[in-house]
């Protein structure tokens, strides 16, 4: 009778300690991290192929569970291993252990990040600014968007790009949200597409006679680095135009631009000046035999040295050529805007009128 008394009693404790262990795993997957309903979300990334434990451990880490082991299981008896989706999750420490694995059976939240894109950059800027965003290396951006063959099919405005040319002065200008985990191909492909629709809009407004896309976009992009104010960019625009007429081409040396962008644009980045558009222009730099030096070679350069925005490219589309201006100087207001000038002579007073405010 004293045994049986003895495994009776040792039976209840261990129901009572089986109850007790049960409770507690009980209000493990009840009870969540945290109250405080003004928790902060916690974004957690699941990589296609990450098994239940590693989701866990992760979980752990951020501090939205507090044992693995446990979420592990109960994952397991529930046979949801096959159905914890990879992707971003926004979760928060006020959710209990059951309704994380819920969350994470759904589809997962789109986590975007912001980007701004300003005119007038070239590529290697933009390549900066994706790469601080988060979006891959400078380098990937670059070889991406120099290699403009595999966006061809997809975007008839490039049609008139040269063979081997980059997508320099194609990626539009603008605000943008994408994917955390957007490829670089798409942000650059996002790019694209807001430009076909951006041109789109005065396509088929164009008043400049005889021109494809590629060279409407190269004038718009040296319009975008010459002009400070929006309000004169259809001057200037027709300015570089009417340079290029040859009723002008005694007066402007057989059509030259003499744009010191282009130039800019050959030197390249200066480890001196720290910028890409160097103010900094030598009488040695002005000999230079790149095509892209306009004050040596007659026409438009080879390719847009830039990105330009809608104002640059609406104002090469559409330029103010009522009057004959061939030069323009910046103005001695230094507010950006410039004076216009229809032959050398006049340009030449404008000029030393600003060398004499200057100093």
């Amino acid at each position: 009778m004293r045994h049986i008394r003895a495994l009776m009693l040792g039976l209840s404790l261990i129901a009572l300690i089986i109850a007790f262990l049960g409770y507690l795993v009980l209000q493990e997957i009840r009870l969540p991290v945290s109250k405080d309903a003004k928790a902060a979300g916690v974004e957690i990334v699941v990589e296609k192929g990450e098994s239940t434990s590693q989701i866990a451990a992760k979980l752990r880490g951020a501090g939205l569970i507090r044992q693995p082991l446990l979420f592990t299981a109960l994952a397991r008896a529930q046979e949801l291993d096959s159905k914890l989706q990879a992707g971003h999750y926004l979760l928060t420490p006020t959710l209990t252990m059951s309704q994380i694995m819920i969350q994470l059976q759904t589809n997962p939240v789109s986590v975007e990040v912001a980007v701004t894109i300003p005119e007038g950059l070239r590529l290697e800027e933009i390549a900066v600014i994706t790469s601080k965003a988060g979006f891959g290396t400078v380098e990937d951006f670059m070889y991406i968007a120099r290699n403009s063959t595999s966006f061809r099919a997809k975007h008839a405005l490039l049609a008139n790009l040269p063979a081997g040319a980059s997508l320099e002065g194609y990626l539009f200008p603008d605000s943008y949200r994408f994917a955390k985990n957007a490829k670089l191909q798409t942000i650059i492909e996002t790019m694209l597409s807001r430009f076909d629709e951006q041109y789109k809009t005065f396509e088929t407004k164009v008043q400049v006679p005889n021109v494809n896309v590629h060279q409407l976009v190269t004038m718009a992009s040296i319009v975008q680095r010459e002009s400070a104010l929006i309000s004169e960019m259809p001057l200037i625009a027709g300015v570089f135009w009417n340079r290029l007429k040859p009723e002008n081409a005694p007066e402007t040396g057989s059509g030259k631009l003499e744009a010191d962008p282009t130039l800019q644009y050959a030197l390249g980045y200066s480890e001196e000046e720290g910028t890409w558009w160097r103010k900094d222009i030598t009488l040695e730099d002005l000999k230079s035999e790149n095509p892209y030096n306009m004050r040596k070679w007659p026409g438009l350069p080879p390719g847009p040295i830039c990105n330009p925005g809608l104002d640059a490219l609406r104002s090469a589309a559409q330029p103010d050529a009522s009057k004959n201006y061939l030069y323009f100087v910046v103005n001695c207001k230094l507010d950006g805007s410039h004076n216009f000038a229809s032959n050398f002579k006049q340009f030449q007073s404008f000029e030393a009128e600003y060398l004499k405010c200057r100093k």
